[in-house]
């Protein structure tokens, strides 16, 4: 009953204002069916200061302080490591790859789930699995251009109606994001719509990641479909320019 009422009063409100606008093409849908009228809804997605993420270099140097070989092909994943990610899946995918020396999964954050991860890895014995803190802003540019591929993997019904934060400024620097998503979600939609920004596999499969890992791997860099995209949809500066654009003339 509390619910029903709730869900009543958001519909009411939402539909109450002159412009109501999300971060994501699975978001609008959600505003249109809850009754806002289609042309109050205005897109702003999470942008990227994609120029300063754009012709950045591989850091040999930031990959050694981090503990990294500089000639190891890096499987990166950037960010919070807490219990919707489902990290498990990564660690899983390591011991499937541990003969394979030339590669190293490289995992960088923070998080409630990062000690347990930690201990889970020294239990596997993985030393192909470096963990590493949250870096400074400064160097993500050079951090994410030094990955040859990107690992953004959460757990089945986390990925519905948004983006990742994380995913603008590797689409930005020109990355090969393998993504845990199913097909329906709003990431699975949008690598539908642009063939080539990332390769899309099943949630919570170790087979699914192991196969996305090797599709990335094999393709050229940087991967010009996601810089491209990053520019024309994702950049600060055009986001902004819409949205004041919206304000000044409506």
């Amino acid at each position: 009953m509390f619910k029903q009422l709730a869900l009543a009063l958001e519909r009411r409100l939402l539909r109450s204002f002159d412009r109501v606008s999300t971060i994501s093409s699975g978001m609008v849908q959600r505003a249109l069916a809850k009754g806002v009228l289609p042309e109050r809804v205005r897109f702003f997605p999470n942008w990227s200061e994609a120029s300063r993420f754009q012709g950045v270099s591989r850091s040999a140097t930031l990959l050694a302080r981090l503990g990294v070989d500089p000639s190891a092909q890096v499987l990166l994943y950037a960010g919070n490591m807490g219990e919707k990610q489902g990290l498990e899946v990564v660690l899983q995918a390591a011991v499937r790859l541990r003969t394979h020396a030339d590669l190293v999964f490289l995992l960088v954050g923070e998080g409630a789930g990062k000690a347990r991860m930690v201990k889970l890895a020294a239990d596997m014995g993985l030393r192909n699995v470096v963990f590493a803190p949250l870096q400074p802003y400064d160097d993500l540019p050079a951090l994410l251009a030094s990955a040859d591929v990107h690992l953004v993997v959460q757990k089945r019904g986390v990925a519905d109606a948004v983006l990742p934060s994380k995913l603008t400024n590797i689409l930005a620097v020109g990355g090969h994001a393998v993504i845990t998503a199913d097909a329906d979600t709003t990431l699975g939609k949008l690598c539908e719509d642009f063939p080539g920004l990332a390769v899309l596999v099943e949630p919570e499969s170790v087979d699914a990641l192991l196969q996305g890992i090797s599709q990335a791997l094999a393709m050229p860099h940087p991967n010009l479909v996601a810089r491209d995209y990053a520019r024309e949809f994702l950049d600060k500066d055009r986001i902004l320019t819409r949205f004041v654009d919206e304000v000044l003339t409506n």
